[in-house]
């Protein structure tokens, strides 16, 4: 029986028809139906052509019906094949309609005409306008801050896969979905087809290009979740930078060398580059590569996550098992995530503890506004009266103007678990009179507060809220948390007059 255009039956006889295109590799294309919480992939050849011939629409049928086998951990945010296609190589699976692909991230054509002259602010007036314009689509898409939110998501669902001995296999802009309203970080998994146990050697061996690790591209090795950390960590450093980590000098034209002179064309010199074969634009012992495009680093890495970058391209890139495994990301991405400041000027965040250059004090990197009124949380781990304090184990900023109410995740209180590290366990809101604290529905922790500046004076138990009257624009306060590991929380409201050390 002949197939509608654009028309797909499944194994269960639904009739699905296609919608726009969300994404396209050299594997298969994705795209949405008229159902707007169902997307289907289609597996396609070489030339781009839907597979249908019987034969590997029964291999591959086989193949997604193992997927749907795999002992993946629960409530994972993986869309996996809800149902097979009759008639071509592909599947049925769940996407909401409020996700868009990592891809949105960054500016292209439709994006681009949306930007007019009148849209790009003074402070951008400078830069050439296709410079501008992907610095208007930076903070329009969420800035630094949500770019850092939506990779440490990422992270956390690759680290629990990984942790259950399992390959994620192709990482690309274009197969990871975010919510799309900037309040919401949820991150999901399509093209769950690629999971599969760890290969050493042999098999098939699937990659986007630009984002395959090198072993892969040299075909040294089959997938392994270090494949995967090299897959990821180019999509994190191309979606905070704007440049991709192995595109420098060498391959961008700006090599003063002679490289050009070898008989090397573009595209061959690219090839190199995403092969592993060229050092990273980074690279601490060798500059040959490097590059001063895309934004700044000192404004995008903190040092953990600098030595995570490094890590990986550096001795990472001809020695994979050397590269930092998944499960430091997470943690990382997340205490980047917890201390960083959105500009009121500008829109742009960025890191609290930034000192401008030219007028030596907290002011925006991109704007010079002033840094906002911000809370300020210390959490310092409690051994008990009789131990010393150290160090600050988590640290915590987030603006926080009058009349406003902020969420105050658990990992601020206790051990980082990926689980639950989002969820709220405090609600802290601002008025010109004081601040009400109000525990979470979902708290568990025993918490107390001492209103004074001194926790000496004494803790009142929060049992539903509390409040703290405000005599002073800076306000300082404590509380105690008792979850698996005690937390003691220095909290401050301070309009940037203190030094924050960066984790």
């Amino acid at each position: 029986m002949s197939q509608r255009f654009n028309e797909y039956v499944d194994e269960y006889q639904n009739v699905h028809i296609q919608d726009k295109v969300l994404g396209q590799g050299g594997q298969g294309v994705v795209f949405r139906t008229k159902d707007p919480d169902l997307a289907i992939k289609l597996v396609t050849d070489e030339s781009g052509t839907p597979v249908t011939d019987k034969a590997s629409v029964e291999r591959y049928s086989k193949r997604f019906k193992r997927v749907r086998l795999q002992p993946l951990p629960e409530s994972l945010n993986i869309s996996v094949p809800a149902a097979l296609l009759q008639n071509n190589a592909g599947y049925v699976m769940q996407l909401l309609s409020e996700m868009v692909p990592f891809s949105h991230f960054w500016l292209d054509g439709k994006s681009a005409e949306k930007i007019g002259p009148d849209d790009i602010p003074a402070w951008l007036s400078a830069m050439p306008e296709n410079e501008a314009k992907k610095m208007v689509h930076y903070y329009r898409t969420g800035g630094l801050r949500r770019r850092l939110h939506a990779l440490y998501k990422c992270a956390s669902l690759l680290a629990r896969l990984h942790g259950n001995g399992m390959v994620y296999g192709d990482i690309s802009p274009n197969n990871i979905f975010i919510s799309q309203g900037l309040d919401d970080s949820s991150v999901w998994l399509i093209d769950a087809d690629n999971i599969r146990f760890e290969i050493t050697a042999g098999g098939s061996v699937v990659y986007t290009p630009k984002y395959g690790a090198p072993e892969l591209v040299q075909g040294k090795e089959g997938g392994r979740p270090s494949s995967d950390c090299h897959a990821f960590a180019v999509v994190a450093f191309y979606l905070l930078s704007l440049i991709h980590p192995f595109v420098g000098k060498k391959v961008d034209g700006t090599d003063e060398g002679d490289w050009a002179d070898e008989g090397n064309d573009d595209e061959d010199i690219e090839d190199k580059a995403y092969a592993g074969f060229f050092p990273w634009v980074d690279d601490q012992d060798d500059d040959s590569n490097s590059s001063d495009s895309g934004l700044p680093r000192s404004l995008l890495l903190t040092e953990k996550l600098s030595t995570l970058f490094d890590g990986t391209f550096g001795l990472g890139r001809t020695s994979p098992w050397l590269r930092p495994t998944i499960y430091h990301w997470p943690e990382a991405l997340a205490q980047a995530v917890d201390i960083t400041v959105m500009c009121p000027g500008c829109s742009m965040s960025y890191y609290y503890d930034f000192i401008h250059p030219e007028t030596k004090a907290y002011n925006c990197p991109y704007c010079k506004t002033k840094r906002p009124q911000a809370l300020i949380l210390e959490s310092y781990r409690w051994n008990g009266p009789d131990k010393p304090i150290n160090s600050p184990c988590w640290l915590y900023v987030c603006e926080f103007p009058q009349d406003s109410e902020l969420k105050i995740p658990r990992r601020v209180f206790d051990e980082f678990s990926m689980l639950d590290a989002d969820t709220a366990e405090v609600l802290l809101s601002s008025s010109a009179k004081g601040i009400l604290l109000k525990k979470s529905d979902h708290s568990k922790a025993e918490l107390s507060v001492a209103s004074d500046s001194q926790p000496q004076s004494g803790f009142h138990k929060l049992y539903s809220q509390l409040k703290i009257d405000r005599v002073a624009s800076d306000v300082q306060f404590w509380m105690f948390a008792n979850l698996n590991s005690p937390r003691l929380v220095k909290c401050m409201i301070s309009g940037g007059a203190d030094e924050i050390k960066r984790y």
